[in-house]
């Protein structure tokens, strides 16, 4: 398929068909497996290009805006650690923190451990993009702790709480006296 025929299928996409976000999204998917496969960077960046445009076509309800943000911020971070662009890295922490939010609102409206197992394993993947003194790790270790403690009362297995006692003890050794996560 040519650049042009991708071009498009983007201008389709803007019509706000819930097909056409899936269409997109999945040519997304195709051109970062081309890409690991040829690591032709231009991939990356149409991918990059799609999923931007498939963001504002997933309502904030729906299930997909978590995925699509996670998998664009998933992207930026791929591409910063391929070119270094600052300003991509900073997004890819905003896109990161917007998904978890998102998933967290949605474990409190449902109650359903899937939302929660979600962001779990995000907060898991997050903690890269923190070194071992970045400002901000400390918040993010507080919030999967969070996390981790709301898993445990819902499963009640004693893991989630020394984990969760682990990553509150690890965020606090960060912190300075007197200063607030």
């Amino acid at each position: 398929m040519s650049s042009d025929d991708d071009s498009a299928i983007l201008q389709e996409g803007l019509s706000g068909s819930s097909d056409q976000s899936m269409y997109l999204n999945n040519l997304a998917i195709s051109l970062q497996a081309r890409l690991k496969q040829q690591g032709a960077l231009s991939d990356l960046d149409e991918a990059i290009e799609l999923y931007r445009v498939v963001l504002p076509l997933c309502s904030l309800g729906q299930p997909g805006r978590s995925t699509t943000l996670n998998k664009l911020a998933i992207s930026l971070h791929d591409r910063w650690r391929r070119r270094g662009s600052p300003s991509d890295l900073d997004e890819a922490i905003k896109l990161h923190a917007a998904t978890l939010a998102l998933l967290r609102d949605r474990f409190q409206q449902h109650g359903t451990l899937f939302e929660l197992e979600d962001a779990i394993d995000l907060h898991r993947a997050t903690l890269i993009f923190f070194p071992p003194h970045h400002a901000l790790r400390s918040k993010y270790m507080n919030n999967f702790a969070v996390s981790l403690c709301d898993k445990l009362k819902q499963q009640c297995v004693l893991s989630n709480l020394d984990e969760a006692i682990e990553f509150y003890r690890a965020a606090l050794a960060l912190r300075p006296p007197g200063r607030s996560l």
